[in-house]
Parts: structure tokens; sequence; C-alpha cells
């Protein structure tokens, strides 16, 4: 057992769990995943991770991020919402992670997500129809989605970290 491999191998774990950490907040993790499986496939020759292994771990980083992506705005949808709604359902996602990552790092991350998204689809919805029953339900709605989302990603980045590690030669 070569001393270069196996403290290759326990430099890839490290980066897999930080990456996996990142993801859990919002944070790019599954591109980093995808970035040190890369890396490590350069370090011993593309012969365990392969084009074909490297290819999947990419369509899975693509899937992750399209139903991150998508599942607020699918929630809100889910309860009828106007088109404002579901627009403001991602941009506020994405405003609230930003906000809320500068005003607690990591666990604000998410929070601000999920409460961006609840709060903007709501203003959204009410400014269009004049119901509050209505945008709280849009709102929830949306909420709901964007955490689901990012629970999914949550999943594929650890599907792609075991991946990763069973393919790895001690």
């Amino acid at each position: 057992m070569e001393f270069g491999l196996v403290a290759a191998n326990v430099i890839l774990i490290v980066f897999l769990l930080l990456a996996v950490g990142l993801t859990l907040f919002a944070l790019p993790g599954n591109f980093v995943i995808l970035l040190a499986a890369v890396g490590y496939g350069f370090y011993e020759g593309f012969s365990r991770f392969d084009g074909g292994f490297l290819f999947t771990l990419g369509g899975l980083f693509v899937l992750g991020e399209a139903v991150e992506f998508v599942a607020g705005m699918l929630g809100a949808k889910r309860h009828n919402a106007s088109g404002r709604a579901v627009v403001a359902a991602l941009v506020g996602g994405i405003a609230g992670a930003i906000a809320g990552t500068v005003v607690l790092p990591v666990l604000g991350t998410v929070a601000g997500a999920v409460a961006g998204a609840f709060g903007l689809s709501y203003v959204a919805e009410y400014s269009k129809t004049g119901d509050r029953e209505k945008a709280a339900r849009v709102a929830r709605g949306a909420a709901a989605g964007l955490l689901v989302g990012t629970l999914f990603k949550l999943a594929v980045a650890v599907g792609m970290a075991v991946a990763i590690v069973t393919r790895l030669a001690w």
C-alpha cells in the first residue's frame, strides 16, 4: 500500500465531507464534489475515475442543481400561484440565501432562502390577488418546495460522495 495513495484518499474524503457540508448550507458543495472527483481522476490516471463515471457524476450534479432550482417554484405553483409569485419564489430564495449568509453564515443561508421564498412569494401573490389566505398557501408551498429541493440536493451530494469513496483503491 503506497503512502501517497492513502494520503490522496484521505484528502479526498476530507474534501468530500466538507463539500457535503457546503451543500447542506445551500452552498456549491456538489460542484466541489465533482471537481474533487475530476482532480482525483487526473491524479490516478482516470483508470478508476474514468470518463463514464465522471459523466455520471456530472449528470447527478446537474440533476441536483435543477431540482433545487425549480422546487420552490413548483411548490408555489402547486397552490395555483400566479406567474409573479412563482418567479418571486425563485428570486426570494436566492436573495434570502445571500442575506441569510451575511447575517448568520452557514445556518442563515438555508433559513434565509426559505424565508425569502416565503416572503417574496407571499407579497407577489397578495399584490396580484388581494387574497391573504391564498397568498399564505402559495408562500408555504414555495418555502416547502425550496426546502425539499435543498434536501434532494443534499441526498445527491451524499450519493455522489459514497459513489466516489467506493471507487477508491486502498
